[in-house]
Parts: C-alpha cells; sequence; structure tokens
C-alpha cells in the first residue's frame, strides 16, 4: 500500500478577500467622492424660535415702507404691491437694493404656488443683490 503525503490532504481553505477588499474600497472612494456634492448644494435655513426673538412693533404702514416683500401668486409676481415680470424682477430689486442699507428681501408665497416659481424669485433676489432673504407664510385671505 502506498503511502499518501499527509500535505495533499490538508488544502488551505482560507476564503479570498481581495474581492471583497476591492469593492469595500471601490464604495468608500464613491462615497468621498459624491460627499461634497451632496452637502454642498440647497439652500441655508435658519429657523428662528418664537420664545427667542425679540419682538419689535410696528405700525403697517412703517413695517411695509421698510421692507422689499416679493409675493408670489398664481396671478404673478408683485413687488412691494406693484406687478412685475420675472424677467424684469431681479433689476428691478437690483434698482430698490442699491438704495438701502438692509439688503433682505420679503418673499411672500401664496398657497397654491409652485415651489419652482418661488425658487425662481429667490435666485432673481440673490442676482439682483440680496444678502439675506426671508420667507413669511401668510394664510390666504389676510393682508
Amino acid at each position: 500500500m502506498a503511502r499518501r503525503n499527509k500535505s495533499h490532504l490538508h488544502e488551505e481553505n482560507a476564503p479570498n478577500i481581495t474581492p471583497l477588499a476591492d469593492v469595500t474600497t471601490t464604495l468608500i472612494i464613491v462615497f468621498l467622492m459624491t460627499m461634497p456634492a451632496i452637502l454642498g448644494n440647497g439652500i441655508q435655513v435658519n429657523a428662528t424660535r418664537a420664545e427667542a426673538s425679540e419682538t419689535v412693533v410696528t405700525t403697517r404702514e412703517k413695517q411695509d415702507e421698510e421692507m422689499l416683500m416679493v409675493s408670489v401668486t398664481p396671478e404673478g409676481i408683485k413687488l412691494n404691491g406693484e406687478a412685475v415680470a420675472l424677467a424684469d424682477l431681479e433689476s428691478r430689486l437690483t434698482d430698490a437694493l442699491s438704495a438701502r442699507t438692509d439688503k433682505t428681501v420679503v418673499i411672500v408665497p401664496s398657497d397654491f404656488v409652485k415651489l419652482g416659481d418661488v425658487v425662481d424669485v429667490m435666485d432673481a433676489a440673490k442676482g439682483g443683490g440680496a444678502s439675506s432673504l426671508a420667507l413669511l407664510n401668510r394664510k390666504e385671505g389676510a393682508r
């Protein structure tokens, strides 16, 4: 009877982790490349809480005179109550903001307006020189 070599009986059954390491490394690289694109885009919103803010009481006429308000409704866009086309909004805001120290634009969207229209107005306001934007939520029918 022939003797068998014991080295042939015990073959290595170790798992091959090279494909697993390659896939893991590729996924890490893909995530690292896409994270700046995911985190860098968007609109920064600083929400304030009612208990943390001070209340300033002014008359309605003085408040409307001081604020630069852009109303977005399904019928169109109004700059301080005056109808204006979206194409002309940026130049009108540039003129209005050049004489102001407070470069805040208040955007008042209607309940039934498309989000894309509001974003277009926000882009025009930033292009017109607004340093900050504020969104004002009003109930339908309220002034």
